[in-house]
């Protein structure tokens, strides 16, 4: 019975273990990448189909006609401004408190 051998084997063996761990992890960490960029992709896809639905509207197509040539109604909303909504200035405490004094004099006056 040969140590070194012995010890060679077993070395062989757990190093053959390690190396298909990493490469198991390795391959999963691509696939893992591959997925990244595919979501990716996707988002992209789905907003530029988005935009061109909302232009084919604009087009004067109704969700109708688009539905009758197999064009579903995109899942996600096109980017951009959202419409009508507008941003209300406060006014400060102060000139609140004299525009009430200020309608209080004129109604007195009418």
């Amino acid at each position: 019975m040969d140590i070194d051998n012995i010890a060679a084997k077993a070395a062989a063996k757990i190093d053959a273990v390690r190396d298909a761990r990493v490469n198991a992890v390795k391959t999963a960490a691509a696939s893992s990448v591959e997925l990244q960029e595919a979501v990716q992709l996707l988002a992209a896809a789905e907003q530029k189909y988005a935009k061109d639905y909302q232009a084919a509207l604009r087009a004067d197509w109704t969700e109708s006609d688009l539905r009758g040539f197999g064009l579903d109604a995109p899942s996600k909303k096109a980017g951009g401004r959202p419409k009508g909504a507008r941003t209300r200035q406060s006014k400060p405490a102060n000139d609140a408190a004299s525009e009430k004094e200020l309608i209080g004099t004129t109604s007195e006056n009418w």
